[in-house]
This record gives structure tokens, C-alpha cells and sequence, in this order.
């Protein structure tokens, strides 16, 4: 499992997701780990070690990844809803 690529692993998730009807929806994962879930300040100095974030604006502490996660489902919400926004002119 360790010799998979993101990619390969990527492609698995599509596949199965399809098979069981669920929708996928990509978002840039960059600056997540730095970005603070709460207040949205993003500083490389965010984060105390590998494993925990402390932000430097607002101050929330959390674990590193369920910081970044949060981050990464927040975008997700977004390219979601923006997908489903009408883009009809109105009054057509």
C-alpha cells in the first residue's frame, strides 16, 4: 500500500465512488495545513509540530490533520454549492 501513488490512489476512489453513485469533487489542497479552520488566517508559522495547529491570529488549537481536513471539506462545500448555483440570466 505505501508503493501507491496519490494518482493510482485517486483513481481508486473515483472507480469505487462511481460504482456506489457517489459524487466526487476536487479542490486544490494547497495551504491546508496552514490555513486555521476556525478564522481562515494562513501563516507557514500556524502549527506548533507535525502533529498539532495552533493558529497565530485567533489562537484555535488542533490536531494538524483534522485541521487541514476541515480546510480541504470547507473547499469541498464550496466547489459543490458552486456547482449547483443556476448560471440562467434572470428574467430568461
Amino acid at each position: 500500500m505505501h508503493s501507491w501513488s496519490f494518482d493510482q490512489l485517486g483513481q481508486f476512489i473515483v472507480y469505487k465512488a462511481n460504482m456506489a453513485g457517489v459524487p466526487v469533487v476536487y479542490v486544490d489542497p494547497a495551504y491546508t495545513s496552514q490555513m486555521c479552520a476556525e478564522c481562515g488566517y494562513t501563516d507557514k508559522n500556524n502549527g506548533v509540530s507535525r502533529g498539532s495547529f495552533t493558529c497565530r491570529s485567533c489562537g484555535h488549537a488542533q490536531h494538524a490533520d483534522r485541521n487541514a481536513s476541515r480546510n480541504i471539506a470547507q473547499r469541498g462545500n464550496a466547489v459543490w454549492n458552486a456547482g449547483r448555483e443556476s448560471r440562467v440570466p434572470v428574467g430568461a
